[in-house]
């Protein structure tokens, strides 16, 4: 067998190891272990963590209603230091809704085992151009805030920094390493031109 082609099969392979990689680690940033659940109306909890890993900051409340995120700005406290943990913003606000209500994606961070606190604080966790659209959203729609005890903030289980740029990474790896790899073997196997190819 053509050893161009043998290659063309590996790309193809590992392209497809890629993508399972990255489709696993985005399915576990939707389902995953729920840690904590707060409604707004009791404004802080406590919580144990037994695993060091990384955990989201997740906001959801009823559909077609004001998010937390433009009201709320969440906190997290280490109990035992007494220390603010860094919460890093969700870039491109993963989502999901049901009927009646919407579930969003607001902060990942990075948690040792230990004592927390998690404090809900009155501010928007939103940046100036994410406010700046949804108070024209929230104008011209007439969209209106529900009662505090129908919005909830939750933590979850989630991916690390680390486990995120890697995600990333096989996404763009899988893409480049499954097309050049499947045009090998077109090109190779069929007998068709396929520019891009290895051959």
């Amino acid at each position: 067998m053509n050893g161009t082609l043998i290659l063309g099969w590996i790309f193809l392979t590992l392209g497809m190891c890629c993508w399972a990689n990255a489709f696993y680690s985005l399915f576990r940033l939707f389902r995953t272990r729920l840690l904590l659940d707060l409604p707004l109306d009791q404004k802080f909890k406590d919580f144990n963590v037994t695993k060091k890993g990384g955990y989201a900051i997740w906001q959801e409340g009823p559909l077609f209603k004001c998010a937390p995120m433009t009201f709320v700005y969440p906190q997290i406290i280490n109990t035992d230091l007494q220390q603010l943990v860094k919460l890093s913003p969700s870039i491109g606000r993963a989502s999901k809704n049901g009927f009646s209500r919407a579930s969003m994606l607001m902060f990942y961070c990075e948690l040792e085992v230990g004592n927390y606190r998690l404090d809900v604080m009155a501010g928007s966790s939103l940046n100036p151009i994410e406010e700046h659209v949804s108070q024209v959203l929230i104008k011209n729609l007439s969209i209106k805030q529900a009662p505090d005890s129908q919005y909830n903030v939750q933590i979850r289980e989630s991916l690390t920094q680390k486990q995120r740029a890697i995600m990333f990474i096989c996404l763009f790896a899988g893409l480049f390493l499954f097309i050049k790899g499947l045009f090998t073997v077109i090109h190779l196997g069929l007998g068709i031109a396929m520019e891009g190819s290895l051959a």
